[in-house]
């Protein structure tokens, strides 16, 4: 504090120095190498340099006094200090030197205050009022400054900021130490929130968190390991949170909730659905078609549909009926805006968050048996080659005959010839792809499902089984016809593109179909959104967009709003400038959604391995370095790094069979060996 040199103080000088927080009297026993050996007034010995010392001064001891009487004579002149610092008053002395813009001695500050002859005892209470006082004047270069009102008042809240702080930490410590050890407890009075929400935040963003340096504290005087999984236990223990609380939902901020405008809004939309489907005005009327849906088994937001029916020389007509959810969803307003948010509705295995709320997605838009919807209809004319003779898109009435399972096709193809027509004539357009270069890999599907009791099932579909194909052509076809249509009248639009499919030039031997597929799929380029028609490779489509989800997909909705408003209006809606700003929101939400989703299925085929005490797996090796070998498990179609011992050599292709070792599903920890 007050520049001392080493060499103005001597043996017996009596100094002042900060010893836990607190300010002592000490005495100078010994100089050697510029440091300080003192006796301090607490029969304590230190050795410090120069900087320690913030005061000395004032009548000198004689070190042959003894120890004992130095030390008496030491307490002795701090309690005269302390004595003389009750008359010291620092607003008073603030209000006569406010306006002042230098610094002050700590010596003319004592001469203001003291009527008496100034001396070093008078200037050493002063310096220790000041240096306590943490409102009116602040220490700088050995001066003391002081502060204007308005600092003085923002000093204020600060100084009661980091009181709460305190109290907050104190309290709330003790009450997380009792929690922690699964006592009950009433929370600090009016703190609970405030440490729930830095829980919250620690156990979300860890360092990130801005509560990252309060927890550390907290969790320090608690007793308990500053470690995410500790802020998430504590949150468990206190009912904030479930066990399997899903907290990449939280990480990314999507909510499993609408707000209460959007539900307003969907409310009055999706009570206007009777009367739309009644007073169908310029739609097309195809209710007298059988028109039904192929999905699973749980799905309850159906949003295309499918119809066959033989014509005149020997043409056919395959209809493709999406449900029409821009009639409901208007560009703009707040179910817009939540819509466009979420980007997607996100699949989980305990669950799903929708794009649309339920009153529409599974209700007034959802293509449900035995009842009239509104679709935006692709009625395909085609011959027994599977070629296509012409098309119409158009907005139209269809009432669902049924809604069927992927199982309840398969068992009835033979039998009903508009199951076996669509699957013959999506047959014939796959082979007219793969002729345009399309490349088929097909990966079975792992589907982990979590019942309302928490028991995990997991199941393998096989993706190329005949109801699969059919929907998947269809799709295809028409998100194809769709995309040709926009490009050739100039429409704006989303066009999905893929780039040349990279051929394989390390070709690896191996018995083992997975995992050719598995590393030729890894050698696709990305498929990337934009607003111009490119190839798509692996689907073998030169003009290709995405309409036919449109409750479940944002792109999906936006684009079936542009081909609508232009066939009704022969206008567009959306610029291409105002679709690109489309797609920049959508690559976030749906960075969001595949992250949620990859993780979190993730984290139930862990707790599905702890379930079923899996100690062995299959595993196929991609590739190792010095260290790791990188394995794909199969049943589960996992990644998964097992560290390598003893230089071991792996062959890529090869099928090993590893141990498990550890599964933790909180912490993402899957550890293997051989």
């Amino acid at each position: 504090m007050t520049q001392v040199a080493s060499h103005e103080i001597t043996p017996g000088t009596v100094l002042e120095l900060f010893e836990a927080k607190k300010i002592v009297c000490g005495v100078c026993t010994a100089v050697k190498s510029q440091r300080l050996a003192v006796l301090t007034e607490q029969n304590k010995e230190a050795n410090l340099g120069q900087s320690r010392v913030i005061h000395f001064g004032g009548q000198p001891l004689s070190l042959a006094l003894g120890r004992d009487e130095l030390v008496r004579r030491l307490q002795e002149v701090s309690a005269l200090r302390k004595s003389l610092m009750k008359q010291v008053d620092v607003e008073e002395l603030w209000s006569l030197v406010e306006s002042e813009e230098d610094g002050f001695e700590t010596r003319d500050l004592a001469e203001m205050i003291f009527s008496e002859e100034v001396g070093g005892d008078h200037v050493a209470a002063v310096q220790r009022v000041l240096l306590e006082d943490r409102v009116y004047f602040d220490f700088k270069d050995g001066l003391f400054h002081a502060r204007s009102q308005e600092k003085v008042e923002q000093r204020r809240v600060e100084l009661s900021r980091e009181e709460e702080r305190e109290i907050q930490l104190g309290e709330g410590a003790k009450w997380l130490h009792v929690v922690w050890q699964r006592k009950t407890a009433p929370p600090p009075f009016g703190g609970r929130d405030r440490l729930v929400d830095a829980l919250r935040s620690f156990a979300l963003f860890g360092q990130e968190s801005p509560d990252y340096a309060f927890t550390k504290e907290l969790f320090k005087r608690a007793g308990i390991p500053h470690l995410f999984i500790s802020a998430f236990r504590l949150l468990v223990r206190l009912g904030v949170w479930r066990e399997d609380e899903n907290i990449f939902l939280h990480q990314q901020g999507v909510s499993v909730e609408f707000p209460e405008d959007v539900l307003r809004l969907t409310e009055g939309r999706a009570a206007s659905a009777p009367e739309l489907t009644k007073n169908i005005g310029g739609r097309r009327d195809l209710r007298e078609l059988h028109v039904f849906t192929i999905d699973s088994q749980l799905t309850r937001d159906y949003d295309d549909a499918l119809s066959f029916r033989t014509l005149e020389d020997g043409l056919y007509e395959v209809g493709v009926h999406i449900a029409d959810a821009a009639e409901f969803v208007q560009s703009g307003d707040f179910l817009d805006e939540e819509a466009m948010e979420r980007g997607s509705t996100i699949y989980l295995p305990d669950g799903r968050v929708p794009m649309l709320p339920a009153r529409l997605s599974e209700d007034a838009c959802s293509l449900r048996s035995g009842v009239d919807r509104l679709t935006m209809s692709f009625l395909i004319r085609m011959d027994a080659d599977g070629c296509v003779r012409s098309y119409e898109i158009v907005p139209a009435v269809v009432n669902i005959a049924e809604n069927m399972t992927y199982e309840q096709v398969d068992k009835q193809l033979e039998s009903q010839e508009f199951l076996s027509g669509l699957h013959r004539l999506g047959a014939r357009l796959r082979e007219r792809r793969l002729a345009q270069g399309a490349i088929i890999l097909p990966l079975p599907e792992i589907h982990v499902y979590v019942n309302p009791e928490g028991m995990i099932q997991l199941s393998r579909h096989v993706k190329e089984t005949p109801s699969q194909i059919i929907v998947s052509e269809w799709m295809i076809a028409i998100n194809g016809l769709a995309g040709a249509f926009l490009s050739e009248h100039g429409v704006p639009a989303i066009f999905r593109s893929q780039a040349e499919c990279k051929p394989e030039t390390e070709p690896v031997a191996s018995e083992h179909e997975i995992f050719h597929v598995y590393r030729r799929r890894r050698l696709f380029a990305r498929a990337e959104l934009g607003t111009e028609a490119r190839m798509h490779c692996s689907l073998g489509v030169s003009a290709y967009t995405s309409i036919s989800s449109p409750i479940r997909r944002y792109v999906d909705l936006v684009v079936q709003r542009q081909l609508k408003h232009f066939l009704e209006k022969g206008s567009f809606l959306y610029s291409e400038d105002g679709l690109r700003k489309v797609i920049d929101l959508i690559g976030v939400s749906q960075s969001k959604v595949f992250f949620i989703q990859r993780k979190w299925t993730r984290y139930w085929t862990l707790k599905y391995m702890e379930q079923e005490y899996i100690h062995s797996l299959d595993a196929l090796v991609l590739n190792q370095n010095e260290r790791f070998a990188h394995l794909l498990l199969p049943d589960f179609l996992m990644e998964v790094n097992m560290p390598l011992t003893g230089g071991a050599r792996l062959q890529p292709g090869e099928l090993l069979r590893v141990k498990v070792e550890r599964v933790n599903p909180r912490e993402e920890i899957l550890r293997v060996h051989l």
